[in-house]
């Protein structure tokens, strides 16, 4: 399942009419989640955007207003989620490669090798 979310800064689009003229020169943002779409029409909103319409492969068609309205209804529900991706996930610790000052040999005060 896919949802497209079409969004424009500034003053690209003032009214649904222009977005309505542009939207076909316009790329959406795709997600697999409703949720996720709503999260960065959140985060467009919050920008000085607008999140002008999400539409779903399963026939979801949430248009300003109602985008708007659900995002006063569940936006501190989607901020407390926050998706994994917005964070770093590397599960791996520190790179004792790095660390060990014994790999490449003793060092001067700028990192260049002394022998």
């Amino acid at each position: 399942m896919t949802y497209r979310l079409w969004w424009t800064v500034g003053y690209t689009c003032t009214s649904e009419r222009e977005f309505l003229a542009a939207k076909h020169r316009l790329l959406p943002a795709t997600y697999e989640m409703l949720d996720d779409a709503l999260r960065r029409a959140s985060q467009v909103g919050r920008a000085g955007g607008v999140a002008w319409l999400i539409e779903g492969d399963d026939k979801t068609r949430l248009e300003r207003g109602l985008i708007e309205k659900t995002l006063k209804k569940r936006g501190q529900e989607l901020e407390a989620t926050a998706p994994a991706s917005d964070r770093p996930t590397d599960r791996r610790g520190p790179d004792q490669r790095r660390d060990d000052p014994r790999r490449d040999g003793p060092r001067d005060d700028r990192g260049k090798m002394t022998r």
